[in-house]
């Protein structure tokens, strides 16, 4: 082990490194320190700071001071891996370090402030540092902080963790549930929050209180706070989410569309009706992933493989394309879409009904209104189970672990129970 400049030659402070040769996997571990010195004052034999005197040597010895934690946390580490006979491994020894040096900042932010809008931003920033989060998990944590701090402004006060309790998480509950009329529309725009034209349903709400709830458990587990056991006050309910049946999908196959546009995307939303994929991964396939005629690729949100079956539907759209498939936001294809489902006479009357608290509302549309990209998932595993197709089967074609998970999808239509039970009964 030792320490070594990132800029040996600068004129200016530069970083200090520490590497170490991990012998078990033959790699080096390198981590940077934080400390910053000027390569004239780096003694390159000991490969630390010089020894001086005046306010120089004062600095030095401070970061050698520093140092000598981090040569301390690696020497300890080592000796208890080699206690235990394990190999230390690379990314275990990042994570030893992220904790001690990288979270343990965090935590001076949490304590010192004692806000939870404040102490969301340091859990977001010391989730980031070990490079472990999504792009979506960085935006749901980030709503999170920035509805609470509305909410904050709102109330025209500051929450901090003494403030938790059951009546907190109510008001707070009730306020996203009537969030466009209770809102600061200033404010919300202040932090580039958009407020739109109704507040939270209870499955919406239900997954925002499971996100603090996870922050709150990230605190307990590694800071000394004190945080009451709370239950998430809020139930989801059953979806009324559509799915297309097999003449709805021979529908869209069949319509006659002008413009390219819309042609490509009904030809994108048919390769998710043929694969079962979410639009993340089927709007991405890869000859390179096909393996004895099987699609072979691993979920970007979960990192579950999935097997899809070549199937000559699907290979002729992707061969159409020559597997370069069309590219295309995620909203301007919910909107295009609709536009094909709406060409194509997909305009069966569906009800919706949405709850928020004891408020109950039921919506009546027509069936393209309610067409999105997950629609072409939930199509494959309704009518995947329809035609008899194993659970255990459709769950590794479409890459979910759960049955409860695969349960969500299910959306069997009136038609089919009704058929089934004539044959059953006739």
């Amino acid at each position: 082990m030792y320490f070594y400049l990132k800029e040996p030659k600068s004129i200016k402070p530069t970083l200090i490194y520490l590497i170490y040769h991990l012998k078990s996997e033959r790699k080096n571990f390198k981590y940077s320190t934080g400390q910053k010195i000027l390569p004239s004052d780096w003694d390159s034999n000991s490969r630390y700071p010089k020894l001086k005197r005046g306010g120089v040597g004062k600095k030095s010895k401070q970061i050698s001071l520093v140092l000598d934690n981090y040569k301390d946390l690696l020497d300890d580490t080592i000796v208890h891996y080699e206690i235990k006979n394990k190999n230390l491994l690379k990314e275990e020894l990042k994570l030893i370090f992220d904790k001690e040096f990288k979270y343990k900042d965090a935590l001076l932010d949490i304590e010192l402030s004692q806000i939870i809008s404040e102490a969301i931003q340091s859990f977001i920033d010391s989730k980031q540092q070990n490079g472990a989060v999504t792009k979506n998990w960085k935006i749901k944590y980030t709503n999170l902080m920035k509805k609470i701090i509305l909410f904050d402004d709102y109330r025209n006060r500051m929450t901090v963790f003494k403030d938790l309790n059951s009546s907190w998480l109510d008001a707070y509950c009730g306020f996203l549930r009537d969030f466009p009329r209770l809102v600061n529309k200033e404010k919300a725009r202040s932090i580039k929050t958009k407020v739109g034209k109704v507040g939270y349903n209870d499955n919406s709400l239900q997954r925002h209180i499971v996100f603090l709830f996870t922050f709150l458990t990230w605190v307990k587990e590694n800071y000394k706070i004190e945080i009451p056991n709370l239950k998430n006050p809020v139930k989801g309910y059953d979806t009324d989410d559509i799915h297309l049946t097999e003449e709805e999908v021979q529908k869209l196959e069949n319509v006659r569309l002008k413009e390219e546009r819309l042609e490509s995307v009904r030809d994108v939303f048919l390769i998710g009706v043929y694969s079962g994929q979410r639009f993340s991964d089927y709007s991405i396939f890869e000859q390179a992933d096909v393996k004895n005629d099987m699609i072979i690729k691993k979920s970007q949100k979960t990192v579950v493989e999935s097997f899809v079956p070549l199937h000559d539907k699907l290979k002729n759209l992707l061969d159409k394309y020559d597997w370069k498939i069309p590219k295309i936001s995620g909203q301007k294809f919910n909107d295009y879409i609709k536009e094909v489902c709406e060409q194509a006479e997909i305009n069966a009357e569906v009800k919706k009904t949405t709850y928020r608290g004891v408020s109950k509302v039921t919506q009546y549309y027509d069936k393209w209104e309610l067409v999105s990209s997950h629609t072409a998932r939930r199509t494959f595993i309704t009518l995947s189970s329809e035609k008899g197709v194993p659970d255990h089967i459709i769950m590794k074609i479409v890459g979910i672990k759960k049955a409860d998970t695969l349960l969500k999808y299910k959306k069997t239509n009136q038609d089919t129970v009704k058929d089934f039970m004539t044959k059953m009964w006739a």
